[in-house]
C-alpha cells in the first residue's frame, strides 16, 4: 500500500521509472464486480478486491500484502459507494496464497485469492450469481491500454479510476495512471472484461500515486485459482509484510 512522500522523492522516482502521466484519477460509478475490503468491525476500507470467474462462483482477487499481518476478520463489499452496500457485505472464509509469498513475500507473487460467503440471512447465491460473471484472467503484455478502478483508503466514498498503458519498469509490470492512492492496492488492471494486472508487487504497488506496479499474475495465479476451486483449506498469511517506500 502507498505512503505520502515529499515532492523531491516524487520527482526522483519519476525520473527513475520514466513515462508521462496518461490520465487523471476521477470518481467513478461503482462496478458490481469490484469491492472495497474492510478489516474487522470498522466502516473504513483499506484495499480493493475484484470478482474473478471460477467454477465455484465465489472467488475474488486482491494483493497478498492486503491480507498479510492482519488478525481481524476480513469482509468485502461489492459495488460499494457512499456507504451503500447494494450487494451486502461478504465474509472472507479462506485465503489462498502463492508459496513464494508465504515463504519470502516475493513481489512477483503479491496476489491472493479469497473465497467469500454471502451475508447472513440475505441469500445463499454465489457471488457471481449475485453480481454477474467475474472477470477472466489474461497474461500481462506491454503496450496494452488498461483501465483501473479501485478504492482509496477511507469510508463513505466512491471508487476512483484512471487509464494508462502497460510497460515493464524495474522488471515489473507498470502503468502511469494518476491518482491510485493508498488503499487502491489490489485494484484490477482491466482490458475489457479481463484482468491482466493488479496494483501491488514492487513496493506494494508503487511509491507515488501516478506510477503503479503489478505482480506477475501468470506466474502462479492459475494454479491458485484451481486450488481455491477445489475448496481445500486456505493458507495462513505471513505475520509481516515487506517494507514499502
Amino acid at each position: 500500500m502507498r505512503r505520502i512522500v515529499i515532492a523531491v522523492a516524487i520527482i526522483a522516482v519519476a525520473l527513475l521509472v520514466g513515462g508521462s502521466v496518461t490520465s487523471t484519477s476521477t470518481d467513478l460509478s461503482p462496478n458490481r464486480r469490484v469491492a472495497a475490503v474492510f478489516v474487522g468491525d470498522t466502516d473504513r476500507h483499506t484495499c480493493t478486491a475484484e470478482s474473478i470467474h471460477s467454477t465455484t462462483g465465489d472467488l475474488m482477487l486482491t494483493a497478498a500484502h492486503c491480507v498479510s499481518a492482519i488478525t481481524a476478520p476480513l469482509h468485502v463489499v461489492p459495488g460499494y459507494a457512499a456507504g451503500r452496500e447494494p450487494f451486502g457485505s461478504w465474509s472472507v472464509t479462506a485465503i489462498y496464497l502463492d508459496p513464494a509469498w508465504i515463504s519470502g513475500q516475493d513481489d512477483n507473487h503479491d496476489f491472493a485469492v479469497l473465497r467469500v460467503a454471502p451475508p447472513p440471512g440475505k441469500h445463499r447465491r454465489s457471488l457471481e450469481a449475485a453480481t454477474g460473471r467475474g472477470f477472466s484472467f489474461l497474461p500481462f503484455r506491454a503496450g496494452v491500454g488498461v483501465r483501473v478502478i479501485g478504492y482509496g483508503a477511507g469510508s463513505g466514498d466512491s471508487p476512483v479510476g484512471c487509464r494508462g498503458s502497460t510497460r515493464i519498469a524495474r522488471g515489473a509490470p507498470t502503468i502511469t495512471c494518476r491518482g491510485l492512492v493508498d488503499g487502491t492496492s489490489g485494484s484490477p488492471w482491466l482490458v475489457k472484461r479481463s484482468v491482466i494486472g493488479i496494483v501491488g508487487g514492487f513496493h506494494q504497488g508503487g511509491c507515488v500515486s501516478f506510477i503503479s506496479h503489478s505482480p506477475i499474475l501468470s506466474d502462479g495465479l492459475p494454479a491458485l485459482i484451481a486450488r481455491a476451486e477445489r475448496k481445500g483449506p486456505g493458507d495462513t498469511p505471513p505475520s509481516t509484510v515487506p517494507d514499502d517506500c
